[in-house]
């Protein structure tokens, strides 16, 4: 079995072993030395009225040599000798012994190797040998990040790099023949007994098909443990695209072009909705976004179907060519996203209509062709035209290294992506209820939200496998176009959970009862029991409750009761329906959610 691979920060991959080009330079050097030493001194000793051995040149050489081997007759008396011998006899040992060490870690370098990777923590830890394998490793080590690589994902792999005391593991293997591979990595490594002082092990599973990624992602938002990610390399790049250029889907009308309606094309899309989502909160109008070319308005249909975000935040137009894209309007930036780098460069290089559609950048994303960006421009090496600097070649790798993750990732933790969509929900709400921008704390983005506001978005949706298990259901992929609606008997009976939840944490932070709210001594008016709060106070509970189907279905997913003839059960006891219908599934009406609390 071969030994695992270090990425290091600074970049290059090389086995685990512990030789150094300076350590061997100063071998050779100390080798050279001692054996210069030995011909000088023995070239001077010879003709020594007492020197009783041979006198020839290959007589000094021989003796020289004999140095290294301890067995030098013609100094095994000592005595007076000159004093280049005498440093000779010395270090001809040393380089010996040595030499003699390198030979034996040379020989057990894998084993060494393996001990020290078995010891290693906080490393991350990459399985595969795949071109997504290879981006991530890559962008792992250019955000300082030690990284151990392996082949496969079998337990003695994974031990031997180091999973023990490993901080966030990725696995991406080839799906060819089983697209479950990755996913069997993940188990295998939850199973690996662990240092009992370390965090928990950070899972994320590479799944090529996007919608089994949804669906295995809906199975465990289901569970009450969290550190497991599902995703696929395309949805990480178009988040990291639309991030690198969130300027673009700013200001008052904003409008650009996406040609490609596949797996990238459509999440980048999705990725661009939630980034409007916070100017539509502060009173934007929604994002323009023309879809272009065949399949376009299947595309628009699926994702208007799909996506509330997109619903909200983006007016899709689809159109066959670029010729009629002008009719709508000049888009800031044109986005090439075929899945098929051949698609995407006759795409970008033929279409003189979509050239002239726009004055902004013409957004090329490559994947196993990335290398080609490099052709083009004026500088030293190009041999293709850039459009007059218009042509943006983007490859993954360059992207994921300038995700904004914390830590050892190059990806938001989908419960991290899920406080976010939490934050949106309660913007919105608020909007509606006619409460103005920035005039509260929470009434901001969420890059201004304070950290203890964004603590308790995170919590709250932690807290959301627990609220499901508790209502008899679980989550799926969304099929239709609206989120269920949780009847209001369950909204109140998990209020009254999600309130003691909340208040648990804030007593876990230090806060205490006070009438009057005040952030700075940690006192909060609502830290009271749930049988005192006033009605106004326990919506905000209520309001967090009927978000849930909201802010699952910004992930495509939606809520379904297990069980349709089981009924719904509060406190004990059976809800009674109040719209006389069958409880289970006919219990979820339709309808927009109520404004979580935050804070």
């Amino acid at each position: 079995m071969a030994a695992p691979e270090l990425v290091r920060p600074s970049g290059g991959t090389r086995r685990l072993r512990m030789r150094r080009s300076w350590v061997r330079a100063g071998f050779t050097g100390l080798f050279g030395v001692a054996f210069g030493l030995g011909l000088w001194g023995f070239a001077v000793y010879r003709t020594d009225p007492g020197f009783a051995w041979g006198t020839t040149g290959w007589d000094v050489v021989y003796y020289s040599v004999q140095l290294f081997v301890l067995g030098a007759e013609a100094t095994n008396d000592g005595g007076d000798l000159p004093w280049q011998l005498q440093a000779a006899r010395f270090l001809a040992p040393v380089a010996t012994g040595y030499a003699v060490f390198e030979a034996v870690r040379s020989l057990f370098a894998d084993q060494f190797a393996l001990m020290r990777t078995r010891r290693m923590r906080g490393h991350a830890i990459v399985v595969g040998r795949t071109p997504a394998a290879d981006l991530i490793a890559e962008a792992l080590a250019a955000r300082g990040a030690l990284v151990v690589r392996t082949a496969t994902g079998d337990a003695d792999s994974l031990r031997d790099a180091g999973v023990a005391g490993a901080a966030v593991l990725y696995a991406c293997e080839a799906e060819d023949d089983e697209p479950g591979v990755n996913v069997l990595t993940v188990a295998v490594a939850n199973r690996v007994d662990r240092n009992a002082d370390l965090p928990g092990l950070r899972l994320n599973a590479h799944v090529s098909d996007p919608e089994l990624a949804l669906a295995l992602q809906a199975r465990h938002l289901s569970h009450p443990q969290p550190g497991v990610d599902f995703f696929t390399l395309g949805e990480l790049v178009a988040r990291s695209l639309a991030r690198r250029d969130r300027l673009v889907v700013r200001g008052d009308a904003p409008h650009v072009s996406v040609v490609g309606h596949g797996t990238f094309g459509r999440a980048l899309v999705v990725a661009f909705a939630r980034l409007r989502s916070v100017e539509i909160a502060s009173g934007g109008e929604p994002l323009t976004v023309t879809l272009v070319g065949p399949g376009a308005h299947d595309a628009a249909r699926a994702l208007h179907a799909r996506w509330p975000a997109v619903r909200a935040a983006c007016r899709l137009v689809p159109v066959e060519t670029f010729a009629d894209v002008r009719a709508i309007g000049v888009p800031a930036r044109i986005y090439v996203c075929h899945d098929d780098d051949g698609d995407a460069l006759r795409e970008a290089l033929r279409d003189s209509d979509l050239w002239r559609a726009s004055e902004g950048a013409v957004v090329l994303r490559l994947n196993r062709l990335a290398g080609l960006g490099g052709l083009f421009g004026t500088h030293d090496g190009a041999i293709l035209d850039d459009l007059g600097g218009r042509l943006d070649v983007v490859e993954p790798g360059t992207l994921l290294r300038r995700a904004t993750a914390p830590g050892a990732l190059v990806h938001d933790d989908v419960y991290d992506l899920m406080a976010v969509s939490a934050h949106l929900t309660y913007l919105r709400n608020q909007r509606a209820a006619g409460v103005a921008w920035e005039s509260t704390p929470a009434m901001v983005s969420w890059a201004e939200l304070s950290d203890d506001l964004r603590a308790a978005n995170r919590a709250q949706v932690r807290a959301i496998p627990d609220r499901l298990r508790q209502m008899g259901c679980t989550v799926a992929p969304a099929r239709g176009t609206e989120h269920g609606r949780i009847p209001e008997p369950v909204v109140d009976a998990r209020a009254v959970d999600e309130h003691d939840r909340w208040t648990a944490e804030k007593v876990a932070a230090g806060w205490t009862y006070g009438p009057q709210r005040d952030d700075a001594r940690r006192l909060h008016p609502d830290l009271r029991p749930w049988d005192e709060l006033s009605e106004a106070d326990r919506e905000k509970d209520r309001a967090a409750i009927r978000a849930i189907p909201v802010i699952l279905a910004d992930f495509g997913l939606h809520v379904v009761p297990l069980d349709g003839d089981a009924g719904w059960e509060a406190d004990g006891d059976p809800v009674p329906d109040p719209r006389g219908v069958v409880r289970g599934w006919r219990m979820f009406g339709r309808g927009r959610a109520g404004q979580p609390g935050e804070g």
